[in-house]
């Protein structure tokens, strides 16, 4: 998602992403909306269950500029607690 988010792959975000909505209490401001979801076989899919666990990263790991310290302030967070073990 962070390589979507920072144009890094020849996907445009803006064709599959909507950013999250502003009243939300968001504690990052790169959050997106969350994508309904009525049949199961796309729940799993990538957009859907990685929007869900992007929303819930904590602000600090958004103040990194390049892909590899992102990827390290990643490895400070225990992915499998809450909120994020329900995700997986």
């Amino acid at each position: 998602m962070y390589k979507i988010t920072n144009i890094l792959l020849d996907i445009n975000p803006n064709q599959y992403l909507l950013p999250g909505h502003s009243q939300t209490r968001s504690n990052h401001p790169h959050k997106y909306r969350q994508i309904s979801i009525s049949h199961n076989y796309y729940k799993y899919s990538f957009f859907p269950r990685t929007i869900a666990q992007w929303n819930r990263l904590p602000s600090n790991v958004f103040t990194h500029n390049s892909l590899d310290t992102f990827k390290g302030a990643l490895q400070d967070i225990n992915l499998t607690t809450a909120p994020f073990r329900h995700l997986q």
